[in-house]
């Protein structure tokens, strides 16, 4: 589809039909670099092997577009504008890029050998750590091949160039499209992400939504830290999830740019605070010293219908409501009561799912619509037979690789439409 037909972003509620979603695409070689790292670098949860969650990512890709959903792969469109750019230390040949691959990886393994062999160890990983390292490599020229022929070899080139080799830290995460964009009502929220190996990845998908023809949508954060697995749309309202990754100030921020916005459509602005994150926060060393099971909003509560939301109680019950005020009231700020009693005084019904079954990624779910759910995994039966009693139908991406990065369906995917 050319990029000036695409219809302009809308959402409005994450319950209404997905009409059209971003993604970034496959994780590639920046992914396999990644697993060189230690966890407090790569963000990862523990080793997976790339080619199978690429494998993974398509079978989810072939489900939404298998419901009439529209699918932007801002890879794709990184690499078309990518065709014209020079880059002055860029390999130009294939062999000249395998060879500087190979060389950061050998210097990622020399440095952080230690580390990943006490890492695979506490995993009771089958592969030790030279194993380890061995199967990157051969995974690493696989990979390559698959983006020459998807690609062309500049094209390849340019692209492994500016995920893998143009930064101190390849941008092992990007796959997890969702953090770096949010869509509120019809604008697209650029976010500001905590991490310092993850900052990048905002800009890549700025100049990617200039390439799909969305710029005039575009609305930065430039206080705090915000990350779109903390957004939702629901219920009359913007959902924003503070505490580990997202910060107080930047949802100030977003009201300030965007509360004329929400105003004119009558939504309000929420935040669902947990302060002992928020108190925390300053301390954190790492992100492995942070709460990352629950590090964003989706990772424990997600909208399946108008009124019901499913979530992990445990949680719920330590995050407070506070509404920050727009248009007229911009500036103000109201403390609701606990997210629970918020959510019941509104009508919505709350289906609760246990630790096990959030830390097993039941609620990072794509919510498609018509009472259409795409989960994760299909290794959460409670929640699948009362998702199923309820009468939501259910389909599985079976990401059983891919949540080893930390993420799941719903952080794969950042939709840019949804109908009424």
């Amino acid at each position: 589809m050319a990029k000036n037909n695409l219809p302009a972003p809308l959402i409005l509620d994450e319950t209404h039909p997905l009409e059209q979603v971003m993604v970034w695409g496959e994780p590639g070689v920046e992914a396999l670099l990644g697993q060189l790292l230690p966890k407090h670098k790569s963000l990862f949860r523990n080793y997976y092997q790339v080619p199978a969650a690429r494998q993974e990512f398509r079978h989810m890709q072939a489900l939404m577009e298998g419901h009439g959903i529209n699918v932007m792969r801002a890879k794709d469109a990184v690499v078309r504008l990518l065709a014209g750019r020079v880059f002055p230390s860029m390999p130009g040949r294939v062999r000249d890029l395998k060879t500087a691959l190979q060389e950061r990886a050998e210097s990622y393994y020399r440095v952080y050998r230690k580390q990943k062999a006490r890492e695979l160890e506490y995993e009771q990983s089958p592969l030790g750590v030279e194993e380890f390292h061995a199967q990157v490599l051969q995974d690493l020229d696989a990979v390559l091949e698959e983006d020459i022929a998807a690609y062309g070899e500049q094209g390849a080139i340019r692209l492994n160039y500016l995920l893998s080799l143009y930064r101190a830290w390849p941008q092992a995460n990007i796959f997890y499209g969702r953090d770096q964009t949010q869509v509120i009502a019809d604008r697209v929220l650029l976010s500001s992400l905590k991490w310092e190996i993850r900052r990048p990845e905002v800009r890549i998908f700025e100049e990617a939504l200039h390439e799909l023809g969305l710029q005039a949508s575009i609305v930065p954060v430039s206080q705090g830290t915000l990350e779109g697995g903390d957004l939702a749309m629901f219920h009359g309202a913007c959902w924003v999830g503070v505490g580990a990754r997202t910060s107080l100030p930047a949802v100030l921020d977003v009201a300030r740019r965007l509360g004329d916005v929400l105003a004119a459509r009558n939504l309000e602005l929420l935040a669902m605070v947990n302060a002992e994150h928020v108190d925390e926060t300053n301390f954190y060393f790492s992100p492995t010293s942070e709460h990352m099971e629950i590090m964003h909003l989706d990772m424990f509560w997600i909208p399946l219908a108008p009124d019901l939301v499913m979530a992990y109680g445990g949680e719920l019950d330590r995050r407070e409501v506070i509404r920050v005020g727009v248009g007229k009231t911009l500036g103000t700020v109201e403390r609701l009561g606990g997210a629970r009693q918020v959510l019941a005084g509104r009508g919505v019904q709350v289906m609760e799912v246990s630790h096990a079954e959030q830390q097993n990624f039941a609620t990072n779910l794509l919510n498609l619509g018509n009472g259409h759910l795409l989960a994760a995994l299909s290794s959460n039966p409670r929640v699948n037979q009362e998702l199923t009693r309820l009468g939501f139908e259910l389909s599985f991406a079976n990401l059983d690789r891919l949540v080893g990065g930390f993420g799941a369906v719903h952080c794969l995917t950042a939709p840019l439409r949804r109908g009424n």
